[in-house]
């Protein structure tokens, strides 16, 4: 098994592979994972979607239903998401060949006989939908059960977001280890520009739990701040709205996922809850709109990362796009390599939480590349804290 080791002579296994066969894509296929926002597909529509470095069909049934079955027809092979929804089976714009949810073909125009045909079937994986996002499984066998849990005690106004970001995933992953980085790359798109706070060392205890790890930090004179990570690939956190966004709802509870679209580029999901008073609702609802519209018409992260590590503008050019804190920490991840080559690394006392959180996967993709048990992740609700 390929790995990197970093200066201080720890090796480790390999954690940007996502595709199918690999090290930390056999890992990340363990576990459900969110493929599209629920908005971004209605009823009776189908979408191409890009997950672990495979391609699949996503579609919604007539009855709201979401379906995920194979990228392409079984006959000629062309992209399935093209054709049409018929009911709750997908129709091929070729041949009109057809698949029900199942993957199992069902009519087969022009054929004799055009009726369902055994052979001519496709794979089709488990889908959910949870909170604003739409989540598929692509493991082996039997699906585990989905998280019983509703993540927020109560919930209330639910926000998603998603944004792809042009580097590895597994270097959001550490970046969401890493406390210090808050004081210069969120400068001005973050928390401490937002309250004021000059930059301190943070105390910080790292440890492993039921359900991942947490994350503890305190500065002199403030509370502890808790953030919790619920393993492989989820980090719960109280975060500040995005440019643009009134603090209407004050700070978001947050779930953020990140998920793999190849070894070279990722998408980040948010999944929020606020609580917003009856007397506000109505400019809440203004305000969420008018922010739906700026993100519509803004450059993608993506795009303004090639541009700005290219040398073709810098992030202070930038700082009314309405996504400013996911923009600043695309360009330090895609800074870093479209997949950072970790024997280049000089580790110090900051990157205490990455370490920490890599020494945990390579116990677990080890475990699995050798046929043996991986820890069972549990979590129960547990909440994070401000710490502000």
């Amino acid at each position: 098994m390929d790995g990197t080791a970093d200066k201080s002579g720890e090796r480790w296994v390999d954690f940007a592979s996502a595709g199918p066969g690999t090290p930390g894509g056999n890992y990340l296929r363990l576990f459900w994972q969110p493929i599209a926002k629920a908005a971004d597909l209605e009823a009776g529509k189908a979408l191409p979607i890009h997950v672990m470095d495979e391609k699949f069909t996503l579609y919604r049934g007539e009855s709201g239903t979401p379906y995920v079955v194979g990228f392409r027809c079984a006959h000629r092979s062309t992209q399935l998401s093209t054709g049409w929804v018929r009911g709750e089976a997908i129709q091929c714009m070729y041949h009109g060949w057809t698949y029900d949810g199942a993957g199992s073909c069902i009519a087969r125009p022009g054929e004799d006989p055009p009726g369902p045909a055994s052979r001519a079937g496709i794979p089709s994986y488990p889908a959910r939908e949870h909170l604003g996002l739409i989540y598929g499984y692509f493991g082996d066998g039997e699906a585990p059960a989905f998280p019983a849990n509703e993540y927020f005690k109560n919930v209330e106004i639910i926000e998603n977001h998603a944004s792809d970001f042009p580097a590895n995933w597994f270097q959001t992953m550490e970046n969401h280890f890493d406390e210090t980085h808050l004081a210069f790359v969120h400068t001005f798109g973050g928390s401490h520009n937002n309250l004021g706070r000059a930059y301190q060392l943070p105390e910080m205890d790292i440890y492993e739990t039921d359900y991942g790890m947490v994350r503890e930090t305190q500065v002199p004179g403030s509370k502890l701040r808790k953030t919790l990570y619920m393993l492989p690939n989820i980090m719960r956190i109280l975060i500040p709205t995005f440019n643009d966004i009134a603090e209407i709802g004050g700070w978001r509870d947050t779930y953020i996922i990140v998920v793999p679209t190849d070894d070279a580029n990722h998408r980040v999901y948010f999944t929020q809850n606020l609580h917003v008073d009856d007397a506000d609702l109505g400019a809440y609802h203004d305000m969420h709109a008018r922010f739906a519209e700026k993100i519509a018409a803004a450059p993608s992260i993506t795009q303004l990362t090639h541009e700005i590590l290219a040398g073709k503008g810098h992030i202070n050019d930038y700082l009314d796009h309405p996504y400013l804190l996911l923009l600043e920490d695309a360009i330090t991840q895609g800074g870093q390599g479209q997949i950072v080559d970790r024997s280049l690394e000089l580790l110090g006392r900051t990157d205490a939480g990455v370490a920490a959180m890599r020494r945990v996967w390579d116990r677990e993709i080890r475990a699995l590349a050798d046929g043996k048990p991986t820890k069972d992740w549990v979590y129960k609700g547990e909440e994070p804290e401000l710490g502000f």
